[in-house]
């Protein structure tokens, strides 16, 4: 998954499940060419399964919470649920 603001980087985040392990690779890459620029790793985050299903259920509650205190959804672009292949309404 590809996160980009209006500036000249994107942040890019890479997960892999194995049988053991979840690992989390955060990069940021200047805006360019497509393969003309090297991402700069930010942050490698391995953990094991069951405490990336607890870190991902902490943080759907809070994120839910903070929803709720909006008032709002947090809004994402429709190409960013197609690209994850989920739907806004069933998945979250």
């Amino acid at each position: 998954m590809i996160w980009t603001r209006r500036s000249s980087t994107a942040m890019v985040c890479r997960s892999v499940c194995l049988p053991f392990t979840v690992t989390l690779g955060f990069t940021v890459a200047p805006q360019g060419q497509p393969g003309t620029q090297v991402p700069n790793p930010v942050a490698t985050i391995r953990m094991s399964l069951e405490h990336a299903k607890v870190m991902a259920i902490i943080l759907r509650k809070q994120l839910k919470q903070f929803e709720e205190q909006l008032g709002q959804p947090v809004a994402l672009p429709p190409q960013v649920y197609q690209q994850l292949g989920v739907s806004p309404k069933e998945d979250w």
